[in-house]
């Protein structure tokens, strides 16, 4: 806050620190979103992994739920074990536990994670979406840790252009 006011002019200061601690604040509730979704991941892998009698299930779920930080490449790392500990035992089994994974996966991109980040951070699972996209082309890998957090950022900016925007017309009517 403080090398913003330095930077920041004068009759823009209390706006930009005050936009910089809300975009603080839901960085910080994207930050509880992930783990949560590293806990119901987690649980859910030692679930589906107990069930097909893998042995360290315990061990592989905590690996998932850490994983489930790193967006997109994370979940795929913390599989790759579970699958060879599985195809250790058998062609089937080794099956069984990718499918489990990839049905995990699934669930998780696709009903979890944009339900979790819409209702802990405020961001439309279409923006997630679109935000996760666009960071992975612009950016690379960077772009997808960084894309909800900036589109979370953008949103709170949008509303204050939207808020100023209804004042003036209030104003001027």
């Amino acid at each position: 806050a403080d090398f913003l006011r330095i930077i920041t002019p004068a009759r823009s200061e209390l706006y930009i620190i005050n936009l910089w601690r809300r975009a603080q604040k839901k960085i910080g509730l994207w930050m509880q979103g992930q783990l949560l979704l590293g806990l119901i991941v987690g649980v859910i892998v030692y679930l589906g992994l107990k069930i097909l009698d893998i042995e360290y299930a315990l061990i592989l779920a905590l690996m998932a739920a850490a994983f489930e930080l790193i967006p997109v490449f994370g979940p795929i790392l913390s599989a790759v074990p579970a699958i060879l500990i599985g195809f250790s035992h058998s062609v089937t089994t080794g099956l069984l536990v990718f499918g489990l994974y990839l049905i995990i996966q699934q669930f998780e991109n696709h009903l979890l994670y944009p339900l979790v980040v819409k209702k802990i951070v405020g961001v439309p699972s279409i923006v997630v979406i679109l935000a996760l996209i666009i960071g992975a082309k612009l950016v690379g890998f960077l772009g997808i840790i960084l894309a909800v957090p900036a589109s979370a950022v953008l949103i709170e900016l949008l509303s204050d252009f939207e808020q100023r925007k209804k004042t003036l017309h209030r104003d001027a009517v």
